[in-house]
């Protein structure tokens, strides 16, 4: 394998890309599953501030992305809600984290696909009539585009792009191709491909080869760089005292 094919990285080299301050991130993951966690665990240690998360949901409370808004990390937050952590729903009635608009899930997901496809953006019926009503997101700074297709209202709704991208997998070989396991393909595969530079945290790191070719869930041309994160026994171990603390599951007898 050449250097220029092997994009496994340290992870301070790999994340040497994010300013200081100021970047705007977006992240794979949904509540809990399948978020990079070695790669918040340095932004947090790093003190990378005034964050722009674009995230699906804001986590899980006590957890992951949570520590993102426990250290007041997060300026602004473009997600569908804030209420599945207590860190971030505190920082947001704080004032501490601009929102310009919450949109719903799977629209949410087509911004995002369409910044993954080179789209123009989407349009979207869900909400209109609702979402758009005056006042309703202070920080909104234009209302809402309406157009009518077939009858139909629509929002017009720009992609949604990022200079880096945070991603999950199971398995990367060194060129970068990546393989998904279970609950943690949610989001992250799309993530992987709307972003200018995409860094991929995953449990194992193998030989070119061995994924098969149909188990690939994001191919090379999407990955910049590789790091690796904790082991899938390491990782169950993480949860399993999370679940534990917070009475999801029983403690060990």
């Amino acid at each position: 394998m050449s250097k220029l094919h092997n994009k496994v990285k340290s992870i301070d080299d790999a994340l040497s890309v994010v300013p200081k301050s100021g970047a705007t991130i977006m992240m794979g993951g949904f509540v809990g599953a399948g978020e990079p966690t070695r790669c918040i665990d340095w932004l947090i240690d790093h003190s990378i501030r005034d964050i722009t998360l674009i995230t699906n949901e804001p986590g899980l409370s006590g957890f992951g992305r949570a520590m993102l808004y426990k250290n007041g990390l997060v300026k602004e937050l473009i997600a569908t809600h804030v209420g599945t952590t207590a860190e971030s729903t505190d920082e947001y009635l704080k004032g501490n984290i601009k929102v310009e608009q919450f949109y719903p899930m799977g629209t949410w997901i087509e911004k995002v696909r369409a910044g993954a496809m080179g789209l123009g953006g989407a349009l979207i019926p869900v909400g209109v009539g609702i979402l758009d009503q005056p006042g309703l997101f202070a920080e909104l700074k234009e209302a809402k585009r309406v157009i009518e297709v077939n009858g139909v209202p629509c929002f017009v709704e720009p992609p949604l792009r990022a200079p880096v991208g945070l991603v999950k997998a199971w398995r990367a070989d060194e060129m970068g191709n990546l393989e998904y396991r279970y609950t943690s393909m949610n989001n992250n595969a799309l993530v992987a491909m709307a972003c200018d530079y995409t860094i991929a945290e995953v449990e194992e790191i193998v030989p070119v080869g061995t994924i098969p070719p149909e188990r690939v869930g994001t191919p090379f041309a999407f990955v910049h760089s590789v790091v690796k994160g904790l082991s899938l026994a390491e990782h169950d171990e993480v949860y399993r005292k999370h679940w534990v603390k917070i009475g999801k599951l029983p403690a060990a007898q």
